[in-house]
């Protein structure tokens, strides 16, 4: 039989626990559907506009919280948030919705944390899990999560080697076949009219409720960046869960339909995300995946901690961690513009760094390999 006429008969589950993860779903999803495979999705943070931009049908119900998923890992005013917001009975109804869904596909695949596997449990008892929110880089799996993935899952495919060769230590089977997150990454190759050998600086607030006040911490490291180098042009890209007019509107910036100013700087925002960071020398951002894929991309990143429930002093160090010299670790605005107007001024520290970034995230093409595994796996 022709392996495309096989994939025809297989439906694929796709579970996934946020932002980020909804993304990497959607990359998978594509190249299922590539090879003919059948592909429903459940988003379980938000309601999944990842999955709607690649056209998946989605289960219900979904919900937007407070905290986008991050509640019940920053702390308990956070969580706190998110229970009064309803999460006890929406996660019960998930799981419900996801019992209704055993034996109705040949494939589920969870992709996220360990408690996104245990929700896709729900709805198959061959789980393959892509953990995406840890590396033994940075936050090794603890006993009790190694043994949730041994009881609930037939393969895992680890974002990295090193984490990879931690599960088969602990005798899972886990597979390294690529980072699925820089597969989500689309180019048209927009230049945004930018001079071809101008310095570009591009900025992250984020895809969460605090991108707003990221943005104005951001702002204020552009200020004096900007007041020291007229010659850097800035771009910002812009998450499709946040409005360009509430970033405006915590800065105290002007919006048009390309532009943020202020009497001090000019910013062009963008929701090309790919082309934005292609375009870029260095990064000063806020935010999650998007560092990771900057990083994979070979740009350096600059970092500090704000004050919302995601990019606080914790989460930095994480990141830090998962991502070594490809990530510069700051105090605050203003060492962050010295951070950056140093970056800008020594090519061969960027290059060094963007070299790291490239190492630690590993190439494009782990969609695709996944996904010849995965047929594999359902005969």
């Amino acid at each position: 039989m022709n392996p495309q006429d096989s994939a025809r008969s297989v439906s694929c589950l796709l579970v996934s626990n946020g932002y980020g993860e909804d993304l990497m779903g959607a990359a998978l999803a594509r190249a299922l559907r590539s090879r003919g495979v059948e592909v429903t999705a459940y988003p379980l943070v938000g309601m999944g506009q990842a999955y709607a931009a690649a056209g998946v049908r989605t289960l219900d119900p979904r919900r937007n919280l407070p905290t986008a998923g991050f509640g019940f890992r920053t702390g308990i005013r956070a969580a706190w948030e998110d229970l009064r917001a309803g999460w006890i009975p929406l996660t019960l109804a998930q799981r419900g919705t996801l019992r209704a869904q055993r034996n109705r596909h040949r494939l589920v695949v969870a992709v996220g944390d360990v408690f996104c596997l245990w929700m896709a449990s729900a709805a198959g008892r061959t789980v393959v899990y892509v953990p995406t929110a840890k590396s033994e880089t940075n936050d090794p799996h603890r006993w009790f999560e190694l043994a949730l993935v041994r009881r609930m899952s037939a393969l895992s495919f680890p974002r990295d080697e090193v984490t990879a060769e931690r599960f088969r230590r602990a005798g899972l089977p886990a597979e390294f076949v690529g980072n699925l997150m820089m597969d989500c990454l689309e180019f048209s190759g927009e230049t945004f009219h930018l001079p071809q050998e101008a310095p570009v600086v591009l900025l992250l607030p984020g895809s969460r409720r605090d991108a707003g006040d990221n943005l104005a911490r951001l702002w204020a490291a552009a200020r004096q960046i900007a007041a020291r180098r007229a010659d850097v042009h800035f771009l910002l890209a812009v998450s499709p869960s946040v409005q360009p007019e509430e970033l405006a509107r915590a800065c105290g910036a002007v919006l048009d339909p390309s532009w943020m100013r202020d009497e001090h700087l000019q910013v062009q925002w963008t929701r090309n995300f790919a082309d934005a960071v292609a375009r870029s020398w260095v990064v000063l951002g806020m935010a999650g995946t998007a560092h990771e894929q900057a990083a994979g991309l070979g740009k350096p990143v600059v970092v500090f901690p704000g004050g919302g429930v995601q990019f606080n002093r914790k989460f930095l160090q994480l990141q830090a961690k998962l991502l070594g010299e490809a990530v510069v670790p700051v105090s605050g605005p203003q060492e962050a513009a010295r951070a950056v107007l140093r970056l800008l001024e020594d090519p061969e520290e960027r290059r060094r760094r963007g070299q790291a970034g490239k190492h630690r995230m590993g190439p494009p093409g782990a969609a695709l390999r996944m996904v010849d595994r995965l047929l594999a796996m359902a005969g």
